[in-house]
């Protein structure tokens, strides 16, 4: 392409990170999950193609787009990353099924301790029910 830089480790955290974000607030962790495991194999070669296809006319688009493009394409092709991105999803996903998982078992946990009080009303009721029915028929 035209623009030829080196990204530091830190830039290709930035964003996988900033792709990590856009996919967790638009709610599509699966299908990224699908989508990154199924373009892991040929990660190379597309990015690769893209770079061929696009090179002549990102220049047209300005120096900004056509530098975060070829940021992208340098992250993206090689699959360590979208590894890490798919593992980053991943660990996303498994703390929010813990997150519900532990807000169930809590709803539940109320539930019952509900339960328990109800009963514990109703039984209140009957005995000082039984007291009232005796106490009625025990006239002076």
């Amino acid at each position: 392409m035209y623009w030829e830089i080196e990204l530091t480790p830190e830039e290709i955290e930035e964003t996988l990170q900033a792709t990590y974000d856009k996919i967790i607030h638009f709610k599509m962790e699966t299908m990224a999950i699908l989508t990154l495991e199924s373009i892991k194999p040929w990660s190379y070669v597309g990015g690769e193609l893209l770079r061929a296809a696009l090179a002549p006319i990102m220049p047209a688009f300005g120096e900004g787009l056509g530098l975060t493009s070829e940021k992208m394409l340098q992250v993206f092709e090689k699959r360590e990353n979208i590894e890490r991105l798919i593992q980053m999803i991943e660990e996303s996903l498994q703390k929010e099924e813990a997150e519900r998982r532990a807000k169930k078992k809590a709803e539940k946990a109320a539930k019952e301790e509900q339960k328990k009080r109800d009963q514990a009303v109703k039984d209140a009721l009957r005995e000082a029910e039984k007291k009232n029915r005796n106490s009625l028929f025990k006239l002076p």
